[in-house]
Parts: C-alpha cells; sequence; structure tokens
C-alpha cells in the first residue's frame, strides 16, 4: 500500500474512525507511548526511587539486627571474658605500689642491690610523671659491682612482685678494675583510675 505526502495533508483528525489502518494504529501506539512515559514520570518514577531508598534501608537495619542479634547472644561471653579481664586487671594493679609502698620498693632495690655486693653511689626518686590512665614514678640510681654482681641484681629487680621497667642505663668501665658503674633510670607506675563496668 503506497501512501503519499498529499493523502496525509488531507487527513482530518476529526475522522481519525475513518483513517487507514496503518495511520490509526500509528497514532495510538504513539498515544500509549505518551500515556506511559507521563505515568511513568508522573506517577511511578517517585514511588520506584522511594521503594529502592526503603530497600536499602531495609538491608542497613537487616545488618543491624544481625550485629545486634550477635552482641546479644555472646553477651554472656563477653561479660564473662570482661570479668576475667578486671580479674587480671586486679592482680596487675596489686603489682603497682601504693603511695605507702613506694618507699619501701627503695628499701627492696636497696637490699637487693647489697645482698648481690653492690655499691651504692644514689638512689632517688625523680619527679611524678602524670599520664593518662597512671601516673609513672621514675627513680633513678648509681651502683658500682662486678658483671655478674650487675647481673644478679638486675635479675632480681625483674623478679620483684612489683612493676619496675627499666628506662635507660649506662655502664661504664672503671679504670685501672674491673669494677663497673652502673646507672638507672627506671620506673613504677600508680594507678589513676583503671575498671571496666558490665
Amino acid at each position: 500500500m503506497s501512501v503519499n505526502l498529499d493523502s496525509l495533508r488531507e487527513l482530518d483528525i476529526n475522522e481519525l474512525p475513518f483513517w487507514p489502518r496503518p495511520f490509526r494504529v500509528a497514532v495510538l501506539v504513539l498515544l500509549a507511548v505518551i500515556v506511559l512515559g507521563l505515568s511513568y514520570h508522573f506517577v511511578l518514577a517517585d514511588e520506584l526511587k522511594a521503594y529502592q531508598r526503603e530497600q536499602t534501608k531495609e538491608a542497613q537495619l537487616r545488618q543491624d539486627f544481625e550485629s545486634k542479634f550477635n552482641e546479644a547472644i555472646n553477651l554472656p561471653l563477653y561479660r564473662k571474658q570482661l570479668d576475667t579481664l578486671n580479674e587480671n586487671l586486679e592482680v596487675l594493679l596489686q603489682m603497682l605500689p601504693n603511695n605507702d609502698e613506694t618507699p619501701k620498693l627503695l628499701d627492696d632495690i636497696t637490699l637487693i642491690g647489697t645482698r648481690s655486693g653492690l655499691k651504692f653511689d644514689r638512689i632517688e626518686w625523680l619527679p611524678p610523671q602524670p599520664r593518662e590512665f597512671y601516673t609513672a614514678l621514675p627513680m633513678r640510681f648509681e651502683l658500682k659491682g662486678e658483671y655478674h654482681q650487675i647481673g644478679e641484681f638486675v635479675g632480681q629487680i625483674a623478679s620483684l612482685d612489683r612493676i619496675i621497667s627499666v628506662k635507660n642505663f649506662t655502664m661504664q668501665l672503671q679504670d685501672g678494675s674491673s669494677s663497673i658503674r652502673l646507672i638507672v633510670t627506671a620506673e613504677t607506675y600508680q594507678q589513676q583510675t583503671l575498671r571496666a563496668e558490665p
């Protein structure tokens, strides 16, 4: 079927039912596409975006729920671990000297040194150094003795039931003898507040 441009110009919109079949179908398809496009734009587009947002929100809520569910299931285990940590912390805190025990700590160090055969030139507390959770109590001592005596002294210091960490030390061989001069800066600690609540 051939259609020329003159016949297209003769078509009147009021006579649409009487147009040739291909033109009627083309107009109906065009109208359907326009109606569907406008419907999607004005009705479905916003709903589709809202639906996608709700799907994302649902996935996030599901993840949150699973995380909280796992925490709830493991809560007795977490509480048991917290109790164990607090018990271990108490043991460690008992190894820190309190205000009454700090002078005794220097006495213990002096006693260990003299039993090892060392001679103390100086032993003193340095100014306390506050830190975030504890206060560092630095001490400095200078002593003289033989190499093995110093080794025995350091080993016995390490076995004290108080926490002492050696920060700096200097060893100097004395002129004309096998005696060694040891200068040590060490720290012990006092707790400020370290407790975890369940």
